[in-house]
């Protein structure tokens, strides 16, 4: 028995398989051959029962003669005969019938039913915007083929939409971003003019150190002009170009200290940076590593108690850039998920990673270096961002 049912479920689904169009030519020819062998049938048992009255009254049953004729039939040998004749002329029919609608049945049931019912259920459940319905016949046959179509129209589907709350989710967060990452120029431009309101009045500030002052702030406008059109430009994080030049990271060293007193005049927070550079000149993008910079420094000071330690280091052709706090460091969640686009924190001043340590990640990679986040052995945390920029031996 296992044997046979083995067979005949290979035999189903090797039916299953089959196209429509070969699938109802199978059953119609079964359907014509069960025709032909019931009414093979029905001729041989209308004969027999004539055979049965022809004997009884001692007459050939292939004589030409009518048997009304030749003798008198009682009437139950009438009905035998005259139902005999109905049902060999109507039984074609009755078959022909039978057989059409079995046929259409059974087709409907194994071929056309699961998978208009599975089609069916699946445009109820887009048409309310629901896309959790599977949309799977496994057949080889046409309706497999159009629930096959279907499936794959559902997942582009359920693609598209997350593409577009990705995308939605992205530029609101990107707009957050945008707005935090530019804090720390806008605060240095804050400081220094604050510095201008509250002394400028009063004399105690020299020409000199007012144009020095206009110029810093200048300055910081022109690296916001900067980012701002960066921004604009960027498609995506991808759109960013590394434009290594030959630099002197000594001046590095004063565009990082130019951040540090206008910040320093701001906040409370107390920034210290070490310069331990063996080397002098290097080739290095200065905006993007500044950027960087930027953005290290936003965070710590969201994060940071009373002191911000900024070291710079240099080892086998990398330059390291050390941003130290002694706040209360990355958790273990942060240590993994900090890194990720506009990951959020509870712990700080606006709770905000947001594009700056993501964005940071990637301008290191691009300038073949990398962005690693670690607590400080003193407390706190620390991040180290690296940039390759080959030493000039000249």
């Amino acid at each position: 028995m296992d044997w046979i049912d083995e067979k005949l479920l290979k035999l189903k689904d090797k039916i299953k398989a089959q196209s429509l169009r070969k699938t109802m030519s199978l059953y119609i020819f079964i359907a014509i051959i069960s025709v032909v062998i019931f009414y093979i049938l029905t001729i041989a048992f209308c004969k027999g029962w004539k055979g049965l009255v022809y004997t009884k009254y001692s007459i050939d049953i292939n004589s030409y003669i009518p048997i009304e004729t030749l003798v008198k039939l009682e009437p139950i040998d009438k009905v035998i005969l005259y139902g005999a004749g109905i049902i060999r002329v109507y039984s074609i029919v009755i078959y022909s019938i039978i057989a059409i609608i079995i046929t259409s049945n059974l087709f409907y049931k194994n071929k056309i039913k699961a998978p208009i019912e599975i089609l069916k259920e699946e445009a109820k459940y887009i048409s309310r915007n629901d896309l959790s319905f599977s949309c799977i016949y496994n057949s080889g046959d046409e309706l497999g083929e159009i629930c096959d179509a279907f499936e794959k129209m559902r997942l582009q589907l359920i693609k598209n939409n997350e593409n577009i709350w990705s995308l939605m989710e992205g530029q609101r967060q990107l707009n957050s971003a945008f707005a935090h990452d530019i804090r720390t120029p806008l605060t240095v431009m804050q400081g220094y003019t604050d510095l201008l309101v509250k002394y400028y009045p009063q004399g105690k500030i020299t020409e000199e150190k007012l144009l020095q002052t206009l110029n810093l702030i200048q300055s910081q406008l022109t690296r916001l002009k900067q980012f701002s059109e960066k921004m604009k430009d960027m498609q995506d994080i991808d759109a960013i170009k590394i434009r290594q030049k030959l630099y002197d990271f000594k001046l590095l060293k004063k565009k990082i200290q130019e951040i540090i007193n206008g910040i320093n005049i701001k906040s409370n927070i107390q920034i210290n940076i070490f310069n331990n550079l063996k080397e002098s000149k290097g080739y290095l993008d200065e905006s993007v590593a500044l950027q960087v910079i930027d953005n290290l420094l936003s965070n710590a000071i969201s994060f940071a108690e009373s002191n911000i330690d900024i070291i710079l280091e240099w080892e086998d052709d990398f330059l390291y850039i050390y941003v130290r706090d002694d706040g209360t460091g990355f958790s273990k969640k942060e240590l993994y998920s900090a890194l990720k686009p506009y990951y959020s924190s509870r712990r700080g001043m606006d709770g905000h990673f947001g594009l700056g340590l993501s964005i940071c990640k990637v301008l290191c990679e691009k300038h073949g270096g990398k962005l690693t986040l670690n607590n400080s052995t003193k407390g706190g945390a620390i991040i180290c961002a690296s940039f390759f920029a080959i030493v000039d031996k000249k």
